[in-house]
């Protein structure tokens, strides 16, 4: 085996690694907040090395596609999971979250005009 190869070879192990971490973390995270983050950090490194390593061992005409399907990984990921989030914390009924300040809570209380504890 080459070096190119060697190359090729760790960089899909370590995409391989991470999305494994990302599928454990949603598995044995407690709640969907942190299962949102672990889907959405470890996968992301994860799907980008696969990528990158697909796009090394195919030639140069892929590897421009793939940096390109990287690029937008990054770009959507956040964004989804941020919008999950939102959902999630949206529709929880029990609302039983420790924060020291929800700053989500209060930008809905401002936009509606109420303020922190809904009056």
């Amino acid at each position: 085996m080459s070096a190119f190869q060697i190359g090729i070879v760790v960089l899909a192990a370590i995409g391989v690694f991470f999305t494994l971490v990302s599928a454990i973390g949603i598995v044995r995270l407690p709640d969907v907040y942190a299962r949102m983050h672990a889907a959405s950090k470890a996968s992301t490194l994860g799907v980008s090395c696969i990528l990158l390593a697909a796009g090394l061992y195919y030639g140069e005409s892929q590897l421009t596609r793939m940096v390109i399907l990287i690029v937008l990984f990054f770009i959507t990921s956040p964004i989804a999971a941020t919008t999950m989030a939102r959902a999630a914390y949206r529709t929880d009924p029990d609302k039983q979250f420790i924060l020291h300040y929800d700053e989500l809570a209060a930008a809905e209380a401002q936009q509606t005009g109420r303020d922190q504890d809904g009056r």
